[in-house]
């Protein structure tokens, strides 16, 4: 059997009520175990804190499958029984009296719904620190479920007692009508828990709008990419001046499937408008239905019919933009009513789209076969702007990301230099050039990197990219609180990127906000289990925070996603150098010094190899690997200055030469890119 180390909820609530976000996230993966199990038709029927494991990564794990049933018929077995037993009887009670729904006391047909019933006492209980039922004796407290109401529960978010309740309800059909239901409304609770009153002030106020991939009507495999190309146009052209706040093309892609619907996925996705399409398609000619809903009530905003010739793609993709934005009260972005057709050649442009939707998949191998596109998309007409600089893009995604081979460095460098030739106003250009700027092959030019994306967003505010990356530079020279904000902007736009749940966590580990830093972690290694950034981050929030052994589970985990890599040796250093087994992490650090090239950038592994030196009283080795980490994308002066692991150093001369030297360098890029203050210099 398997092994599950951590806590009971019962364990947790004994010692306080669980915070509302942890618990809404809590309450989501419980939901979204039981929706496992009901599609199999299997309720659980014994739901109850003892039942939940919580583990030290902050997942949670259902238990006690013991007395489930998988048939409605098998499950009326249990709740007779449950009926026929009176107090002090000599019947068998299956399950928690507490924790059983209304209907399973009745002896009525038990199905999902009673286990959904049962996860809103435990919600309730853990929120509140006590049960909404809490009758001494089981005729009191079949009374007080049969009929009674819980107290009101004070202290907690509206919407989260609002859920609870609906769990409550006491008929079947009031309740949530299926897992899923619920779980979507706690994940965006978490969402929105996590903004909560950290939601940057350019995010604030705009409605979230979802454009799902159209849906093709007359099934063609040649024809599918014009699902998500037509709705990547139209995500690209609505304008993020008019309080609109559009989910990227890549958070959309997996309702690219048939049959799915666009108020769930409104939900799903914590939008208060989505937008969906169907394509009709002829011979060259085209029939699109575009329609927008309100997803609060699902009223209709926009239902138009646009009519178009293959050859004139970019006028209808055109059309749809400025119906959906005049629709939603907004604006496409300017330079679309201005420029003309980014390209005359229909065949051209019909390779770009078909990359697009390549693209988007975010995988080596579809980003592959995007790159061909585009190849022939430049083929086609050699003075496509938007083709050479998607082709940038594409190639420096594949150099950072999936195969960091110089000619991938150097094919994006060529097709950087085209696109601006052709447009110096390109936004996706310039953010490629600031990707690239921003790698060892090019030593990490900082101050240029972050004047790419900032004239990127100055172009396009709604460049995801460039808002991500500009986070990302700014966390690794110091600008931590500019770094934040702008990288919750990016969440804000796409609440399920782990990546960028990663860099809020760096940054806050930069901090010292370990516990905060540790939740973004964590959210990012549920989201993306085998994900390279959180599993290369994750262990050392834990060896921050001195849970070693939990840092030492961690690290087991995530060396199964990257068995052979360096960055994880450097961690095995810090956590011998913290137990005081000097041999054990000089071997460590041995191993990531001579370990090859990390999946990511050295200058983190010679961040850790730092840390552990410093620990073992090898002050010299320590700032020799600091020093070269800060030649090498990594000049974190506050960092360096407040990390704990260099409190032996502080009076040594060797590191304060240093710290004097980065603070300069970090001067330079506060008056040039900050807006906020650091702490005390």
């Amino acid at each position: 059997m398997e092994l599950v180390c951590g806590q009971t909820l019962r364990a947790m609530i004994s010692q306080k009520p669980v915070e509302a976000r942890a618990l809404a996230r809590l309450g989501a993966q419980v939901a979204e175990g039981l929706g496992a199990a009901h599609a199999l038709e299997i309720v659980h029927g014994d739901v109850k804190p003892e039942n939940i494991m919580v583990q030290p990564d902050g997942r949670v794990k259902l238990l006690d499958f013991g007395i489930a049933r998988q048939t409605a018929a098998d499950a009326m077995t249990r709740t007779q029984t449950i009926a026929a037993a009176t107090p002090g009887g000599a019947g068998q009670i299956t399950g928690t009296l507490a924790y059983l729904a209304p209907e399973q006391w009745r002896g009525e047909p038990v199905d999902a719904r009673s286990d959904l019933f049962s996860l809103g006492v435990v919600l309730y209980e853990a929120a509140a620190g006590y049960r909404p039922f809490p009758g001494p004796s089981a005729a009191q407290l079949m009374t007080q479920i049969l009929s009674g109401s819980p107290p009101p529960l004070g202290g907690v978010p509206p919407e989260l007692a609002r859920i609870i309740l609906k769990l409550l309800e006491k008929q079947p059909g009031s309740r949530y009508q299926s897992a899923r239901d619920a779980q979507v409304d706690l994940l965006n609770l978490t969402r929105d828990l996590d903004l909560g009153t950290t939601a940057p002030a350019v995010v604030a106020g705009k409605r979230a709008v979802a454009v799902l991939p159209f849906k093709l009507l007359t099934p063609n495999p040649d024809d599918e990419y014009l699902g998500v190309a037509l709705a990547d146009a139209v995500i690209t052209q609505l304008s993020p001046e008019g309080g609109l706040l559009v989910r990227p093309t890549s958070t959309v892609m997996r309702y690219a499937k048939p049959g799915a619907d666009p108020l769930m996925a409104a939900r799903e996705l914590n939008v208060q408008v989505v937008v969906d399409g169907s394509i009709q398609k002829s011979g060259q000619r085209l029939r699109v239905h575009v329609q927008a809903w309100n997803a609060a009530d699902g009223s209709t905003l926009l239902s138009s019919k646009h009519d178009s010739e293959m050859a004139a793609l970019f006028d209808l993709q055109d059309h749809l933009a400025s119906a959906v934005a005049k629709a939603l009260g907004s604006k496409p972005a300017e330079q679309t009513t201005t420029a003309g057709p980014p390209t005359k050649n229909a065949k051209a442009y019909e390779f770009f789209l078909r990359a697009t939707e390549r693209q988007a998949r975010l995988n080596r191998w579809d980003m592959r076969t995007a790159i061909e596109l585009l190849e022939d998309a430049t083929r086609f007409d050699p003075g496509f702007a938007d083709a050479w600089a998607r082709l940038a893009e594409a190639c420096v995604q594949m150099a950072v990301t999936f195969e960091p081979q110089p000619s991938w460095f150097r094919q994006a460098e060529q097709a950087i230099r085209r696109a601006l030739a052709l447009d110096r106003n390109n936004a996706e250009a310039i953010c490629a050039r600031g990707q690239l700027l921003w790698t060892p092959l090019k030593k990490f030019q900082n101050r240029l990197a972050l004047r790419a994306h900032a004239q990127a967003l100055q172009l396009n505010p709604g460049c995801h990219q460039a808002r991500i990356q500009q986070g990302l530079v700014l966390t690794h020279v110091g600008l931590l609180e500019e770094a934040k904000e702008g990288l919750r902007v990016a969440l804000a736009a796409n609440p399920d990127d782990s990546r960028t749940m990663v860099f809020i966590g760096q940054t806050n580990l930069f901090q010292g906000n370990y516990e905060e830093a540790d939740d973004y972690y964590n959210r990012a290694v549920s989201m993306d289990p085998a994900g390279i950034w959180p599993n290369l981050f994750f262990p050392t929030v834990a060896i921050y925070r001195g849970q070693l052994e939990r840092a030492e589970e961690i690290a087991k985990a995530s060396r199964k996603v990257l068995p052979e890599e360096p960055t994880m040796s450097s961690i095995d250093g810090m956590l011998c150098a913290h137990r005081g087994e000097k041999r054990k992490a000089l071997k460590a650090i041995e191993r990531a010094l001579k370990g090859g090239k990390p999946v990511l950038h050295t200058h983190h592994m010679l961040h850790n190899v730092a840390c552990a030196y410093a620990l073992l009283g090898e002050p010299a080795k320590a700032v020799a690997h600091l020093r070269k980490a800060s030649l090498i994308g990594l000049p974190n002066y506050p960092t360096f200055r407040d990390d704990p692991h260099f409190a032996s150093l502080r009076n040594y001369a060797p590191f304060l030469r240093l710290l004097a030297d980065l603070k300069e360098e970090w001067a330079g890029y506060r008056k040039e890119f900050g807006c906020a203050t650091e702490g005390s210099a």
